[in-house]
């Protein structure tokens, strides 16, 4: 990535940064190193260690076919925003419809019978 950096500079137009890839790269990288610099014990750093995982996409370049079937995959993503849009609206009139029309008919369904000698916790 260094080297990479240094023979292309780092920003403007057909430099490291400018191709999304690189950038992918770039990111992986700096959390690695993230989880080495913040060596503290008391820190929990497994969400750092699971950007790991992103590490194989950078395989995706070495393969063309694979790479424009990720990159049209990735250009479909704001045409399924409006998607889950849709469906967010749809859950939410339904819900508000469920609410309105099963309000309160399950009231008082599950009750404990006491016991007698039994100790319950006070709540």
């Amino acid at each position: 990535m260094t080297i990479k950096m240094v023979a292309m500079g780092m920003w403007g137009k057909n430099t490291y940064l400018a191709d999304s890839w690189n950038r992918l790269d770039f990111f992986i990288v700096l959390a690695g190193l993230l989880e080495y610099v913040m060596h503290v014990e008391n820190l929990n750093l497994t969400a750092i260690r699971t950007i790991r995982v992103l590490r194989p996409l950078r395989a995706i370049n070495r393969i063309p076919s694979m790479r424009i079937l990720v990159m049209l995959l990735l250009d479909t993503l704001p045409m399924l925003g409006n998607v889950l849009l849709l469906c967010f609206f749809v859950f939410f009139i339904f819900g508000i419809i469920g609410v309105q029309l099963w309000e309160g008919i399950l009231r008082q369904r599950c009750t404990l019978e006491r016991t007698v000698g039994m100790v319950y916790p006070i709540t």
